[in-house]
């Protein structure tokens, strides 16, 4: 650059936007180092800086297409992301709607993405599958209570004017005890059909707790020996190993097995025989109630588990009709299974549950 002319002296790199005062003139970028020599003078080297102001227009036209593109995309994206995710919660929505109309069958559409709206949509629908159970079980009460509470009810009205009906202080006596046994049976049909609404609304066992198999059998046997005998029953008690131990309510695992005993009791004639058991296969314990009444027809053992099913034969037996529905409820509670086989006469009862392992505790 010798054909430029005086600078202004400035040490250090230099970046001029015109070849200054050249002659002649040359409008092209200079960029170079000053520096001040000690007699004064001012000596500056440059090159053409046209080169490193393109390199540099460049960069910042880059820059701005890039930052362009990049908000362009960011907001179709966003755009998208957004429209599919409100279409996602606006499905939530509309089935939800459905459901407070009243359909509760109503569930959402799936995906089958596997994505966390599937995995919420799964949680959801669980929940109103929970909730469309818990209502079931209340209507089914309430038919129930409807249905079975009227006849007990009807003839303590009936009872009821009798005693009103007459000035015999005896016949009126006698109406108003054959009353109270009325009310007494339908109390216990309600607070029967309300046990078992509670317990097969549940999805875990209350109060669990390690109980000993030969503890149970044993209470068992103490409860029921004497009632078996006056009825003129013979009641055998196999107890299993002392070791045996199983998880759940204590309360309602006797009760499960009271309510298979008395039946045996009730339904049983004169003579009979009613064994009660309980064994160790793998990982269940299997209890055994047999005996040798008249047993239960092939075609009615799935349906004497319904609510207040009582067959023809055992129409004049007292009961509600509520303990067999009573046991199976407790058994799946429990996570076990029951059936009733034919027991060669009689009738044989064989309930499945597991038994506590220390993996549990």
């Amino acid at each position: 650059m010798s054909n430029m002319l005086h600078l202004r002296p400035v040490a250090g790199w230099r970046w001029l936007s015109w070849t200054h005062r050249t002659s002649p003139s040359d409008r092209h970028p200079v960029v170079g180092y000053g520096s001040v020599l000690h007699d004064g003078g001012y000596f500056f080297v440059g090159i053409d800086g046209t080169p490193l102001q393109s390199l540099r227009h460049d960069l910042w036209l880059t820059l701005s297409w890039n930052s362009i593109a990049f908000l362009l995309i960011g907001l179709g994206g966003g755009f998208i992301l957004s429209r599919l995710v409100l279409g996602k919660i606006e499905t939530i929505s509309l089935t939800a709607r459905d459901i407070m109309r009243g359909d509760i069958s109503r569930r959402i559409t799936l995906n089958a993405t596997g994505d966390e709206f599937d995995h919420l949509a799964g949680s959801l629908n669980a929940m109103l599958d929970r909730n469309e159970a818990l209502i079931a079980s209340v209507r089914q009460v309430s038919d129930d209570i409807a249905h079975d509470m009227r006849r007990p009810l009807a003839r303590l009205g009936q009872h009821l004017d009798e005693a009103m009906g007459t000035s015999n202080a005896d016949i009126r006596n006698a109406a108003l005890v054959r009353a109270k046994a009325g009310l007494h049976d339908a109390l216990e049909i309600f607070s029967s059909l309300l046990r078992l609404a509670q317990i097969e609304a549940g999805d875990r066992v209350p109060d669990s707790q390690v109980c000993s198999v030969e503890n149970l059998l044993e209470k068992i046997e103490n409860f029921y020996k004497a009632v078996a005998e006056d009825c003129g029953h013979t009641l055998i008690v196999i107890t299993p190993e002392p070791d045996i131990m199983i998880d759940g309510n204590r309360i309602l695992l006797v009760q499960m097995l009271s309510n298979l005993i008395e039946n045996a009791i009730n339904h049983s004639p004169k003579g009979a025989c009613i064994v009660l058991s309980a064994a160790l296969k793998k990982a269940e314990i299997v209890f055994v109630v047999t005996d040798t009444g008249p047993g239960i027809p092939a075609a009615e053992r799935e349906r004497v588990f319904e609510k207040m099913v009582r067959l023809d034969s055992s129409r004049t037996i007292p009961g509600s009709g509520l303990g067999l529905s009573m046991v199976r409820a407790i058994v799946r509670l429990h996570g076990g299974t029951i059936r009733l086989l034919d027991n060669k006469p009689g009738l044989r009862c064989e309930i499945t549950l597991p038994v506590f392992s220390l993996s549990q505790a």
